[in-house]
């Protein structure tokens, strides 16, 4: 967690023409997404549906970002269009994406995320132990 501008946010990232700063509200546990411009110091929600705090990639064009599981349809890669303020799912994912690890291209062609398929554990049974 940081302070900018006075307000506490996780994972702080500036907007590539370096007017803004997005963060995560810190006090949120819905991971909402915030917003000030560099010179002022007040936040502005733009997003409250994401899936954990580094689950978002600031773009030129808009936020591409991996949004809480739908109960229908599980995970899914969403862009938010700055412009116009729509909304669009670019990839289901099904399964639950695995840590933090989200990213986009600088193209926008590619995402890379994590996804665990498969966890488990060994139980072991030691005899004679003293």
């Amino acid at each position: 967690m940081v302070v900018v501008n006075n307000s506490r946010v996780w994972a702080p990232v500036e907007s590539p023409d370096g007017k803004f700063i997005y963060g995560i509200k810190a006090d949120a546990e819905m991971h909402t997404l915030v917003r000030t411009p560099v010179e002022r110091k007040e936040f502005k929600q733009i997003l409250d549906s994401l899936n954990n705090y580094r689950s978002y990639v600031v773009t030129e064009k808009g936020i591409y970002f991996i949004s809480r599981p739908d109960p229908a349809r599980g995970y899914s890669i969403r862009f938010l269009e700055l412009a116009t303020g729509n909304i669009k799912t670019i990839a289901e994912l099904g399964k639950q994406p695995c840590g933090d690890w989200f990213t986009v291209s600088p193209d926008s062609r590619w995402a890379l995320y994590a996804q665990t398929d498969q966890a488990g554990s060994d139980l072991m049974l030691v005899e004679n132990f003293h």
